[in-house]
């Protein structure tokens, strides 16, 4: 499975890659959503996993610009945030996210939404 990762903290893009891609997957990673949507139109992604709180654009308002485009309208989102509230993640959720992850990421956890994704 091909997974992009989108987040500002490039420590953590690190960590996220090294540990799914030592259990099969396949990881592109951004550093902001601009990276991201250039990532997107170049390559096959087969789950997006975006911070919330990132520049330029956020997590949420990238959320809508990809389930907007046709080609990635069926793309599962997942957003995760260190910040997270009630209103935020409904909004997410209302973007079109699959499911919101609190930071810090329970790698475990991810890892079982990934394969429960393939």
């Amino acid at each position: 499975m091909n997974i992009l990762v989108v987040d500002d903290d490039q420590s953590l893009c690190a960590q996220l890659s090294r540990f799914l891609e030592k259990h099969g997957q396949h990881v592109y990673s951004a550093a902001d959503a601009l990276q991201g949507m250039n990532i997107l139109e170049r390559e096959t992604i087969h789950l997006l996993i975006t911070d919330i709180h990132m520049p330029h654009m956020d997590g949420v308002r990238f959320t809508e610009v990809v389930k907007a485009d046709p080609r990635f309208t069926r793309l599962p989102v997942v957003l995760m945030s260190s910040h997270l509230t009630e209103e935020l993640a409904d909004q997410g959720l209302r973007k079109g996210a699959a499911l919101i992850l609190p930071k810090p990421i329970d790698f475990q956890r991810l890892l079982n939404l990934v394969r429960f994704a393939e």
